[in-house]
Parts: structure tokens; C-alpha cells; sequence
């Protein structure tokens, strides 16, 4: 009995050696990875303190401490290597490594932690992407703010600045349409409002190159409806004009003359005013503008037949 007592408290004091020895080797990594984070090499800290960590919890209780230092460290450590990153342009790898901290952070139970590396990846993301759009790279800047809304979808100002990138690269107006229109929904309706103008502009000065007067027109509404301009409603007159849709027509030439009272094109605006007025019936009003252009040099010899065909005053 007293052999067996013997061999037990041997044995005791045996583990309670082996466990004094493990917890002094845990606190040896723990200072040599605090050593390296203070050299400035995140890296090597990093791989460092993870086998401390992994050390200190094998420990149980008795390495909760340096286990709960090394939970503190870890993420942190990963959001300065992701910043390094993306000083260094290495925009993915920077990503990676904020989403590993959000991931780690999240386990450990670090709140300052994970919400800054939740706000740096769209920060970074937006940062990349107007760097892109500044080069004129204008697919690349897209598929940069893509990446921004796909993260945080109520970005009003990526979304803006996606539809710009796809209208100046000049071959993706619907995209840009679409990008635009979820940029008004988002907080960005003013400034969405006249990008589209523009956009739509496009088109239909591209659909009067086609002639295509329909799309024409379709488009210059459209544009005015966003953000009026002489320029949509002088289309849209034209068009109109061609279409036989008179009252449409006045109504844009009179707006156009508003908008643009000294216009280089007043004449001709004024005439052709006045004849979707008189194919509209309404003569008495075309006669009033008839007359205004009757001693053009231009325009006004056509303007004394109408005058004398409507019989005006």
C-alpha cells in the first residue's frame, strides 16, 4: 500500500513538471511572436503567435491567458497585413486577408475588430475602383463597383459610378441604364437623373444616324424626362416633325426656343415650328410665327408663301 501510495504522488508530481514545463514553452512562443510583431514582420508574427495560440489552448485553463492574448492579437495583425496590401496594390490578397480577420474576429468575439475590417473591404473596393475609372479603364472600373454592390447593394454612389463607367466606355448603354436607375433608387437621384439624360442623348442621336425617327424620339423624351435640354427637345421636335406627330413637335420647338432663346438655329427652329403648328391646324399660331422669320434671308421666302396660303393677317 505504501508502494502504491509512493508511486502515485511520483506521478503527480511527474505531470505537475510536464505541465509547468509545457506552460513555460507556451510563454516562450508567446514572447518570441511579440519579439517579431515589434520588428515590424506582421507575417511572421502572425504564423507565430497562431502556434501559440494552438499551444496555449491544448493547455486547458492553464493557457487561457495567453490563448486570450493571442485571440486579442491575431486579427488585428491580419487587418495590417491586408492594409499592406492594398498599399501595395495587391487588391486581392488584401480582401483575403480583411475577410479572414472578420472571420476570426467573429469566433474570438472581437466587435472594434470586425467592424473595421467589414468597412475597409468596400473602402478599399471603391478606392480601386474610381482609380480604375480616373485610367479610363471603364469595363475594369464597372466590374471594380460591381464588386461594391454586390457587398452593400444600397451604394447609391457605386452604382452612380458604375452606370458612368459603362456610358463612357460607349458600348454598354442598357448596363449603364440599369446601373443609373439603381443608383436613383439609392440615395442618387439627382445625380443619376443627369447621367441618364445623357445616356439617352446618345441613343437617340445614334438612332437619328440609323434613321430611325421611332427610337429617336423614344430616346430624346427620355432624356428630357431625366434632365431637359435644348439639345433632347430639338430631337425630339425633329423626330416628331418626321413622324407626322405635330403637336409634339410644336410643343418640343417651343420648348427648344425656351430653353435656348439665342439659338445659332432660331430661323430654322422658328420654321419648322411653324409648320408642325400649321399641320397640327392650329394656323392662326403658325402665322404668328411666320412672320417672325418673313425677312430671313434664309428662310424667309417660304415663310411669305405660308403666310400668304394661310391667308395671315
Amino acid at each position: 500500500m505504501k508502494k502504491l501510495l509512493l508511486s502515485f504522488v511520483v506521478a503527480l508530481f511527474t505531470v505537475g513538471a510536464i505541465n509547468a514545463q509545457d506552460l513555460e514553452t507556451v510563454t516562450n512562443l508567446y514572447n518570441a511572436a511579440a519579439e517579431v510583431l515589434s520588428s515590424g514582420d506582421d507575417a511572421a508574427a502572425l504564423t507565430q503567435f497562431e502556434a501559440a495560440l494552438k499551444a496555449a489552448t491544448a493547455l486547458g485553463d492553464e493557457g487561457a491567458a495567453i490563448a486570450n492574448n493571442c485571440k486579442d492579437v491575431i486579427p488585428k495583425l491580419l487587418v495590417s497585413i491586408g492594409k499592406s496590401c492594398a498599399n501595395s496594390g495587391k487588391i486581392d490578397e488584401a480582401i483575403d486577408n480583411f475577410n479572414k480577420a472578420i472571420d476570426v474576429a467573429a469566433e474570438y468575439g472581437n466587435d472594434a475588430v470586425l467592424a473595421e475590417a467589414s468597412a475597409l473591404i468596400p473602402q478599399m473596393l471603391m478606392a480601386n475602383a474610381g482609380q480604375l475609372l480616373n485610367d479610363k479603364k471603364y469595363l475594369e472600373a464597372a466590374a471594380a463597383y460591381k464588386k461594391v454592390v454586390d457587398l452593400d447593394p444600397t451604394n447609391g454612389t457605386a452604382w452612380l459610378r458604375m452606370g458612368m463607367a459603362y456610358a463612357a466606355e460607349g458600348n454598354s448603354n442598357q448596363l449603364a441604364i440599369e446601373a443609373l436607375n439603381a443608383a436613383a433608387e439609392n440615395g442618387q437621384e439627382a445625380n443619376a437623373k443627369k447621367q441618364l439624360a445623357t445616356v439617352y442623348l446618345k441613343e437617340a442621336v445614334a438612332c437619328q444616324k440609323a434613321k430611325d425617327m421611332a427610337g429617336m424620339l423614344e430616346n430624346a423624351q427620355l432624356s428630357a424626362q431625366n434632365n431637359d435640354s435644348a439639345n433632347a427637345q430639338k430631337l425630339i421636335g425633329t423626330a416628331a416633325l418626321s413622324l407626322k406627330q405635330n403637336k409634339v413637335a410644336a410643343d418640343a420647338f417651343e420648348a427648344y426656343l425656351a430653353l435656348n432663346p439665342n439659338a445659332s438655329d432660331k430661323a430654322q427652329t422658328i420654321y419648322q415650328l411653324a409648320t408642325a403648328l400649321m399641320g397640327a391646324g392650329d394656323n392662326a399660331k403658325a402665322c404668328s410665327y411666320f412672320k417672325q422669320i418673313a425677312n430671313d434671308e434664309k428662310w424667309g421666302e417660304a415663310a411669305r408663301y405660308y403666310i400668304t396660303t394661310l391667308k395671315c393677317n
